[in-house]
């Protein structure tokens, strides 16, 4: 495929993403009104949302297919980091707002149970992306041919296929009964 074909892609990817980083660029700007857990959430947006605007050009340019790929994974990295710098920060302030509730003699608030979806959701796209990596390992490996391709396409379905029973089992796990049944 042909790097203005992708640089067309990630272009149309990228314009389709602002229901997303505009969003995310009005809690940067807000400073102190948002909690800091969504501000960071905010910048790793913009941080996942950038990489793939700078992709744009870097497609279009005359560089090696390793530069592109070092670009895209340092903005993957960058962007699952502050995702979990914001996820613990979010915990943190849960807990403080909990202890002042506490203080102020109104017990806790009581936290909802994960859904079964996000639950499912959580298990199934890191699988997914791991998969992708096994089999672009396999892959980069050597000469591309059908035993070599068919060995990442395994891999990358034993991969998928365990991440998914993870996420089914987790999600049946938390699955709330219903009242009506006895």
């Amino acid at each position: 495929m042909s790097h203005a074909v992708l640089a067309l892609a990630a272009a149309v990817f990228c314009a389709c993403g602002c229901v997303w980083f505009l969003p995310a660029m009005a809690d940067v700007r807000a400073r102190d009104d948002r909690p800091l857990s969504r501000r960071i959430a905010a910048a790793g947006c913009l941080t996942g949302w950038g990489t793939v605007a700078l992709l744009t050009p870097l497609l279009l340019a005359p560089v090696s297919w390793s530069v592109i790929a070092a670009v895209a994974t340092t903005g993957a990295a960058t962007t699952g980091a502050l995702a979990a710098r914001s996820r613990v920060h979010r915990a943190r302030e849960l807990r403080e707002t909990e202890e002042h509730w506490a203080v102020w003699g109104y017990g806790t608030p009581v936290r909802p149970a994960p859904s079964p979806r996000r639950a499912f959701l959580v298990w199934l796209l890191p699988g997914l992306v791991a998969a992708t990596a096994v089999a672009t390992a396999i892959l980069w490996q050597g000469q591309a041919d059908r035993g070599r391709t068919a060995a990442a396409a395994l891999a990358a379905a034993g991969v998928v296929a365990a991440f998914l029973v993870i996420a089914i089992v987790d999600a049946a796990r938390r699955q709330v009964p219903d009242r009506h049944q006895r």
